[in-house]
């Protein structure tokens, strides 16, 4: 696979080229990112969930559920929304909540995928 259709991601100080579809979910950690792959793999990145974000808003599966969390929507297994509150339940195991100013936003764009 080229470059051009991988993510350059910025860990341990060199550059690491992933497929958008190996990454599950990213999670903010003060100015580190955590990224959360495939296979129970996981990376910390230097940089901030904001650069990610902007690198992959593009890819109409990947959705900011709230303002430490971007998740893949080809990996949720479930959701559970309410009219406050919702969660997301990944098919790696993590259950995620979601803020409520985007629970709207998220049950549009998970009722599209």
């Amino acid at each position: 696979m080229n470059q051009t259709s991988m993510l350059r991601f910025l860990s341990g100080g060199k550059s690491k080229y992933i497929r958008p579809d190996e990454v599950i979910f990213l999670e903010s950690k003060i100015n580190y990112t955590i990224l959360y792959l495939t296979q129970g793999r996981t990376l910390l990145s230097a940089r901030n969930l904001q650069v990610y974000e902007n690198k992959l808003m593009s890819l109409p599966y990947f959705f900011r559920i709230h303002r430490g969390v971007i998740i893949n929507m080809h990996y949720v297994e479930k959701i559970k929304l309410e009219k406050v509150s919702g969660s997301v339940y990944l098919n790696s195991g993590e259950e995620l909540l979601i803020s409520r100013r985007r629970i709207k936003d998220f049950q549009a764009r998970f009722m599209q995928a």
